[in-house]
């Protein structure tokens, strides 16, 4: 038992990928405001595909019958040149039907099947990609592969930094890199300053605030307004105080801050939970 590949013409040449990646802008409308991106295709113009070649691939079985040989050939699958480019060269997604259907027509496991087609076939499927491999549109289709990756990065980069979603930098770049809006990335800029700017007087307000209210009752221990702690709430208040607990836990959390050291205010807040009865 034996693998035949029969090579065959095809009969129209086919198209290979795209010659370019194209730049242009699209625009929408979102509750009365117009916003534009620049976004990518590939070409129309497509790469000529020269080779038009298949391969019909087939299993063969000499017996002996009646005192003659003969011969049990079944038909495996026919895999057209282009197809190990673009598709890959596992036979199983070319067999029509089932390839276990196959091998037992012929008497044999599934992979026993595969071990007897692939000694002949991978060198012709490796021949296949390498002399793809020496052509303008590899070159070509694997730069704009390496242009797309580069880009996905990038949008990626620009959304951690700024804090924004990914979709922000098409509105500033295209799938090139090339600035197309300069004035739209400045005012992702300044948003991101004030921003950042606004949280850092919010945390600076935040840490006074309760530094002061802190010292405040550590230093008053046997006054009038110590002694109302944890003793004469009532539990409607103490319900109030479980949300605000609840809300500033959150807001301060090691896992919500993991750029910034919250063990003091975190430290603080569980004091003042213990303080009022929650």
């Amino acid at each position: 038992m034996f693998a035949v590949i029969q090579e065959v013409e095809t009969k129209k040449p086919s198209k290979g990928n795209a010659k370019s990646l194209e730049v242009y802008e699209s625009c929408f409308t979102v509750n009365g405001t117009e916003y534009c991106c620049y976004r990518y295709r590939k070409s129309d113009d497509r790469f000529e595909r020269p080779i038009q070649k298949a391969y019909r691939i087939s299993i063969r079985e000499s017996f002996r019958k009646d005192g003659k040989v003969r011969q049990k050939q079944v038909s495996i699958c026919t895999i057209r040149y282009y197809d190990v480019i673009d598709f890959g060269d596992w036979i199983g997604d070319y067999v029509r039907g089932d390839l276990k259907a196959k091998a037992d027509i012929l008497g044999i496991t599934e992979e026993e099947l595969t071990n007897i087609i692939y000694e002949k076939w991978q060198p012709v499927a490796d021949q296949i990609k390498a002399e793809y491999e020496q052509t303008e549109e590899y070159r070509v289709t694997k730069e704009h592969d390496r242009i797309i990756r580069e880009w996905t990065e990038k949008r990626e980069a620009f959304s951690n930094k700024y804090g924004v979603d990914q979709g922000e930098y098409s509105r500033c770049y295209d799938v090139f890199g090339t600035l197309r809006n300069p004035e739209y990335l400045e005012k992702i800029k300044a948003d991101y300053k004030a921003r950042k700017e606004y949280e850092k007087q919010s945390q600076e307000y935040q840490r006074s605030y309760y530094d002061n209210f802190y010292s405040n009752y550590s230093n008053n221990k046997n006054s009038s307004y110590a002694g109302i702690f944890s003793s004469n709430y009532t539990e409607e208040e103490k319900k109030i105080f479980k949300e605000f607990y609840r809300t500033l836990s959150k807001k301060f959390h090691p896992d919500t801050n993991p750029d910034m050291d919250t063990s003091r205010q975190m430290k603080l807040l569980n004091r003042l939970k213990s303080d009022w009865g929650v």
